[in-house]
């Protein structure tokens, strides 16, 4: 970045660029889930109270009727199809506190936005599926029939195809790959889209925006979507105004409206940005300064990101276009975007790109990262930032690890939010008890969400190993085998290995008590982090 285009943007923060920049403090906390439960609690314990002074001896009425509402709801629970450590982190709060208990549980899961979504994600993934099927050459000339099954699986049940011949680039950082995105947008002669789940005004968005208004200027069609809670801090509606009045396409992803907003897990964490169909980046950052290392609130920001070219760049299109269209509550002939000429690269290999998001019922992200697992003979390595998983995915590193496969995870040594890195070190601690190896990134923190194995398969992209990218959140990644790019991501992670420190049992007995305790408290509430 030069020098002219630091002061540049510096600049910016007295102009409309930052004018959303700042929320009051009271609405910022109270967007949170967990201060949400914390109110009603508190509501609940003033409604025992007031009960008490007013009933006298009539409170006991008021037990019963919390006490009947719980079996009822332990039985309708208990018979609900879902993970059984869903299950336990409901009964254990409702049991103790029944009504506000009860009371969050059906604003969390049964609010007229989630199951409207539901519905219209349903028919968009079928109506842009076919699409993307009806202009593609099916499964043209795939040779690679070890891998035929997990093809056959995102194929038939999710709609995601492979492609040959496509380009990958792989950068190492959020600073390699900023100036990358930046060239390809200039570039730009039909369209950009963006989809982030985070955008912060600085010198890495400021660089955009600035790129983004002048490719407008010059016809180029410019689509921007991002999160509502991610992006909380914009004031995400105002900002919408803003970005629209410079002739940009905005589109806010199910806006947050502090304390009624219940459904916080359901979030757009993906990241993708696509240039005319021809090139997409995909992988951990968001927009902003601290993914390129401008800032460093935790240190060292090590994250990763992929640039794709050629025909794999449809699915892409595809994933952008259909949520797009649910968000703004348009249709449209994604077909326009799809019909591209695209050059193929002369490389092996194929890439599937994919997504996945709460109401498909497919748990697309957690089946391919079960895949990698269960299928590795040598390795598996695993970058990750959160380490916060359920019974299946536990089981599926350990038994690996039992049956001699190397198995080995990175995760940031800095702390970003307590509770999270709390509960991720007692999951952590069972993993290294049972022959799995950790190591934590000693300079900063690590972003990068990303698969290796075998010097044959990668995954990269937006999922983490937690519950809400797992389950809950809208995410987006891309598989990725026998292509020389893998062997530039093994040879990262063992460059970011050689960086770290690894995490024995001894380093766990060395961990303060109190936040040993904290962690096997919040290990029951997990799904709900």
């Amino acid at each position: 970045m030069t020098a002219k285009r630091r002061k540049k943007i510096d600049r910016s923060k007295d102009s409309e660029y930052h004018k959303w920049l700042t929320m009051p403090i009271v609405q910022s906390l109270i967007y949170g889930r967990i201060i949400f439960m914390i109110l009603l609690l508190v509501l609940q314990l003033l409604l025992f109270i007031g009960f008490f002074l007013w009933l006298g001896s009539s409170i006991e009425y008021f037990l019963a009727v919390s006490l009947c509402a719980s079996v009822v709801f332990f039985v309708f629970l208990i018979n609900r199809e879902s993970k059984n450590e869903y299950k336990l982190a409901w009964l254990l709060p409702i049991f103790i506190f029944p009504l506000s208990g009860i009371c969050f549980y059906i604003l969390v899961h049964y609010q007229t936005l989630t199951s409207k979504m539901q519905k219209q994600i349903s028919r968009a993934d079928k109506n842009a599926a076919r699409k993307i099927i009806n202009s593609t050459h099916k499964n043209e000339n795939i040779p690679y029939p070890e891998i035929r099954d997990i093809i056959m699986y995102l194929e038939d049940s999710a709609f995601f195809l492979p492609y040959a011949h496509t380009g990958i680039a792989y950068y190492p950082s959020g600073e390699d790959a900023f100036p990358e995105m930046i060239r390809a947008m200039k570039a730009a002669k039909k369209f950009i889209f963006m989809e982030y789940f985070a955008i912060f005004p600085g010198v890495m968005w400021g660089t955009i925006l600035d790129t983004l208004v002048e490719k407008r200027k010059e016809g180029v069609e410019i689509r921007i979507m991002y999160d509502g809670f991610g992006c909380a801090p914009l004031s995400p509606r105002s900002y919408q105004k803003y970005l629209r009045s410079l002739g940009l396409q905005a589109a806010i992803f199910t806006p947050v409206i502090p304390i009624f907003t219940a459904y916080l897990n359901n979030r757009d964490h993906r990241k993708i940005c696509i240039v005319d169909g021809k090139t997409a980046f995909t992988g951990g950052i968001n927009l902003s300064d601290q993914y390129i290392n401008e800032t460093h609130k935790y240190g060292y920001w090590k994250d990763t990101v992929i640039g794709v070219s050629g025909p794999a760049v449809r699915s892409f299109t595809g994933m952008f276009l259909e949520l797009w269209d649910i968000v703004t509550e348009t249709k449209e002939d994604i077909n326009t975007y799809l019909d591209l000429r695209y050059k193929k690269y002369d490389v092996p290999g194929i890439v599937i790109p994919y997504s996945d998001n709460a109401y498909n019922n497919q748990d697309i992200a957690e089946n391919v990262y079960y895949y990698i697992i269960t299928q590795a003979k040598r390795y598996v390595h695993i970058t990750t930032p959160y380490v916060i998983i359920d019974n299946q995915m536990m089981n599926a590193l350990i038994f690996a690890a039992r049956r001699g496969v190397d198995v080995t995870l990175l995760v940031p040594h800095t702390i970003d939010h307590f509770i999270t890195f709390c509960t991720g070190r007692v999951f952590i601690n069972t993993l290294v008890e049972n022959g799995v190896r950790v190591y934590e990134f000693t300079p900063g923190f690590i972003h990068a969400k990303m698969f290796i194995s075998d010097d044959t398969t990668a995954v990269v992209g937006s999922v983490n190993l937690d519950y809400r990218s797992l389950f809950d959140q809208f995410e987006d990644a891309a598989f990725i085998y026998k292509h020389p790019v893998v062997a530039e991501i093994e040879a990262d992670f063992q460059k970011t290995k050689a960086q770290s420190t690894e995490i024995t049992k001894a380093t766990y007995k060395k961990t303060p008590a109190h936040r040993r305790i904290i962690g096997r408290i919040f290990r029951v509430f997990a799904p709900l982090l």
